[in-house]
């Protein structure tokens, strides 16, 4: 079936024919045509038979990643309870004795107040065992001023202990910089590092996604994991997304995969 669309500001506006669209928005568009013929990586026989291991490779994509280049759906989209389920997750009393542990802090300085609801400091604490399985093993997270966060980090990175990296979001601009160069003096004696985030949301969160549905990301017990399972089933849908960005951070930060900066 031949289709017919036009562009208006960032839409696509789509009809059954030209004639429909001119007659809709007038002589001064200019419509265009599109054939889509729907196919699947079976019917690439040839790719298939150069390359078995293909299919395993698009198995174990993300969920929406796999479902548009593996299934041939073009119309899904990121939405609540695609990138993340609760039941992937397996709630363990505790942890492995790993030596591949940091704490990932999303950091926030607005305080509550009447009619607002502001963004929420995070910091979570995740390892990766020998085998390869991760575990996110404690969330710190809360709402207060730039002395409340600072004081906080403080605290909670030493009863992490010396043994923790610690990752910090870098916010963009010379005021991250130096915002960042500050904690770093201020926790002196710890591993911390800098974290530039150069990519968006979802991207950041897919490799972790894929993980966790493969049933390699585990919690351990706490008073926090109901918060965060919601806020993640709920992404990217949801109103906050702070605990989704320091899962996906620490992640990140421990398969080595962030550009990491020392200040």
């Amino acid at each position: 079936m031949i289709r017919w669309f036009i562009r208006s500001g960032d839409d696509l506006l789509w009809a059954d024919s030209k004639e429909e669209l001119l007659g809709q928005h007038g002589e001064a568009v200019h419509p265009k045509s599109l054939t889509f013929i729907p196919a699947s990586v079976r019917d690439n026989s040839i790719l298939l038979s150069k390359d078995p291991g293909y299919m395993a490779n698009l198995t174990a994509l993300p969920r929406v990643d796999r479902k548009r280049l593996l299934h041939g759906n073009w119309l899904v989209r990121p939405s609540a309870g695609l990138l993340f389920k609760r039941q992937w997750f397996e709630v363990v009393d505790t942890a492995p004795d790993n030596h591949n542990v940091v704490r990932y802090w999303d950091r926030a300085a607005t305080e509550p107040r009447a009619g607002t609801d502001p963004d929420w400091t995070v910091g979570l604490k995740m390892s990766r065992a020998r085998n390869g399985v991760f575990y996110v093993e404690n969330i710190v997270r809360f709402r207060g001023t730039l002395a409340r966060v600072e004081e906080t980090i403080r605290n909670t990175a030493q009863a992490d202990g010396h043994a923790v990296r610690i990752i910090l979001e870098q916010d963009p601009g010379q005021a991250g910089v130096a915002e960042v160069n500050y904690y770093i003096r201020a926790l002196a004696g710890y591993a911390v590092r800098a974290n530039v985030v150069t990519k968006d949301k979802q991207t950041r969160v897919r490799p972790v996604s894929a993980q966790a549905e493969a049933g390699n990301v585990k919690l351990v017990r706490g008073p926090w994991n109901e918060g965060f399972l919601r806020e993640l089933e709920n992404f990217p849908e949801g109103t906050h997304d702070d605990q989704v960005d320091a899962l996906s951070g620490a992640f990140n930060s421990l398969l080595g995969t962030h550009k990491i900066f020392v200040a």
